[in-house]
């Protein structure tokens, strides 16, 4: 086998399980609106939402937890031992999910044992994420690093694709509600086959040493760059959330538009998203991918409010434009996230800091932010309170990109904060 194959074949199944992952985590957001009534059904529609919402939140515990576990795995072990106990783990907790019952058929349990099924996915999908992404980019040369990572990104966008064209038919169908538990049987399927795909054709090439007694001082170590991790994943993890999570039940509150008409722009909008991650992935080797991700953070914190404000009785266009915005502000500071992180922490430490990290950031700051937003609205009726969120959020990752920037080297870095 060509040693080109090879980095090919390395690449496409490093992106596997990422692609896996987001759509296990899409899925269950977007049928949040749907399925709410099902587990809540005790409950009004808006703490129904809300409630279901909130459980995206669970990762902040598990996620750490299984971050450093797995993390602390693919330092010892390789890289490719961990992401395939992750996958399988998440191919497993998968198919519960699928065989949950309902409220009705079993009151309160119901949405305990959901409850109980995130905190599992989330457990085993903590370091596939991250994993992959270091894999792909442990196997790319160093002028390609910046289009891989946004290429990386792509396949996080093709695995909340697929969830959304699933949600999207089934709603178009009318049968959501009846149907919902085909489309993560389905997930669970192609995990499996991912299984099998890595097992064949990941070829382990880097697998630095360290110890789980020496894991936490490591931690405490590189603390500022974990830090960084943490905040600069957060409001990435977050502009998601709030574009692909929270304007399905958020818009149809404040709007005329309906659900499925809010779920319909999903796709076209993750396609959108799917173009412009290697359109910035380039234009961030021309002007930097410290600046393209800090224009982004400010202009996010400067728009955040005139945007929300404008969804109140809004058309169906502007909804539209509103989402774009959003989710091009997004993508301009995701696109070389991973390029980003991976270059704050030594080869040896990195998979366990930067999917701590990761974890934390997206689980403390990013997953709650539907929940929080909504819960803003609700206590105050003002369609702009979501955007106070966003403001702190996108500020606080300006500055970190910005102090980062200075630092010229890891070592600085690890005293700076």
């Amino acid at each position: 086998m060509s040693e080109r194959n090879s980095s090919f074949k390395a690449k496409w199944a490093g992106m596997i399980g990422n692609i896996l992952e987001h759509y296990d985590n899409a899925l269950f957001g977007l049928l949040a609106p749907f399925i709410a009534p099902l587990f809540f059904s005790d409950k009004d529609p808006i703490t129904a939402l809300i409630m279901t919402y909130g459980m995206l939140s669970l990762g902040l515990f598990a996620r750490p937890v299984g971050s450093f576990f797995i993390g602390w795995m693919g330092d010892v072990f390789g890289r490719r031992f961990a992401l395939q106990v992750s996958l399988l783990g998440m191919a497993c907790v998968t198919v519960v999910i699928g065989f949950l019952p309902t409220y009705a058929q079993a009151g309160i349990a119901a949405p305990i044992l959901l409850a109980i099924a995130r905190v599992l996915q989330n457990f085993f999908a903590a370091g596939e994420s991250i994993g992959g992404a270091i894999f792909v980019l442990e196997h790319t040369a160093a002028e390609q690093k910046n289009v891989f990572s946004s290429i990386y990104d792509a396949s996080s966008i093709g695995g909340i694709m697929l969830a959304s064209l699933a949600v999207t038919i089934l709603s178009y169908c009318g049968n959501v509600e009846s149907s919902w538990r085909i489309l993560f049987l389905a997930g669970a399927v192609t995990a499996i086959l991912g299984v099998w795909l890595r097992g064949r054709q990941l070829n382990e090439i880097v697998a630095p040493k360290t110890t789980l007694s020496s894991s936490w001082k490591i931690l405490w170590q590189w603390r500022s760059s974990l830090l960084a991790v943490i905040v600069v994943s957060g409001f990435s993890y977050m502009t998601y959330s709030l574009a692909f999570t929270l304007m399905n039940g958020f818009i149809p509150l404040v709007t005329s538009v309906t659900k499925t008409e809010v779920i319909s722009v999903n796709t076209i909008l993750l396609f959108f998203d799917l173009l412009l991650l290697p359109l910035f992935g380039w234009f961030a080797n021309v002007v930097t991918k410290e600046r393209l991700m800090l224009f982004a953070a400010v202009f996010a914190a400067l728009s955040c409010f005139p945007l929300f404000m404008a969804l109140e009785n809004a058309s169906f266009p502007i909804v539209v434009i509103m989402r774009v915005a959003i989710v091009t502000l997004g993508v301009a500071f995701s696109a070389t996230y991973h390029a980003w992180t991976q270059e704050l922490i030594p080869q040896a430490h990195r998979y366990t800091i930067i999917s701590v990290g990761y974890a934390i950031g997206s689980q403390l700051i990013g997953a709650p932010s539907a929940a929080i937003s909504l819960w803003l609205f609700r206590h105050s009726g003002w369609t702009g309170a979501p955007a106070l969120y966003l403001f702190i959020t996108a500020s606080l990752a300006a500055i970190v990109v910005y102090k980062f920037s200075k630092s010229t080297s890891a070592l600085e870095r690890k005293s700076s904060f």
